[in-house]
């Protein structure tokens, strides 16, 4: 360690440089101590700050709670005001409604009625096509069946009438062979 601040001590460069690592650590010292000294301030006032919105919200709760009471006495002498009015307007729309209601109801039921018996039709319609679709099912798997085992039996045919055919055609073409050797 003496041998390098011996060798800082005779290079003008290195001296230099140490000075100015030094200006440079005490200006970052500095700016901590001055950064330190604003957090404190602001921490401070924060605080301050905290203790004086929380004695407003406190007022602010009060009074909202002394509205409230007044809103609600106020509409609760509205109200007996026009709860005779409401009533009288009440009774003669719960008696139209009513009328209008029965009337529906009279409308609804006929139209159920017709609906049920649309229902009835088409589910008798509903299985009527069901067996009809089942028969045709079976039907067209016998005919299924039956046309596998045709075409069985045609490619069967096929092939004999193939072998036929070369046995024939061997037969006239040895004929024909013995005859120019008779002659």
């Amino acid at each position: 360690m003496s041998e390098v601040i011996a060798r800082v001590q005779s290079d003008p460069v290195l001296m230099i440089s140490a000075a100015i690592g030094i200006v440079i650590l005490l200006f970052v010292v500095l700016v901590v101590v001055v950064a330190s000294m604003r957090v404190k301030t602001y921490k401070d006032r924060y605080i301050d700050v905290k203790i004086d919105n929380e004695a407003k919200e406190k007022r602010i709760a009060v009074l909202e709670e002394e509205l409230k009471a007044l809103q609600i006495k106020n509409a609760q002498n509205e109200q007996e005001l026009q709860q005779f009015d409401d009533t009288k307007k009440r009774l003669s729309q719960t008696a139209e409604a009513l009328e209008t209601t029965q009337k529906e109801l009279a409308s609804l039921q006929k139209l159920q009625g017709q609906t049920q018996t649309q229902l009835e039709q088409l589910q008798q319609q509903h299985e009527a096509l069901k067996d009809v679709h089942n028969a045709l099912n079976d039907r067209m798997e016998s005919l299924n069946e039956e046309n596998s085992k045709l075409r069985v039996n045609n490619a069967r045919l096929l092939m004999k009438l193939e072998t036929e055919e070369r046995l024939s055609a061997m037969t006239i073409q040895r004929r024909e062979k013995k005859k120019p050797a008779e002659e």
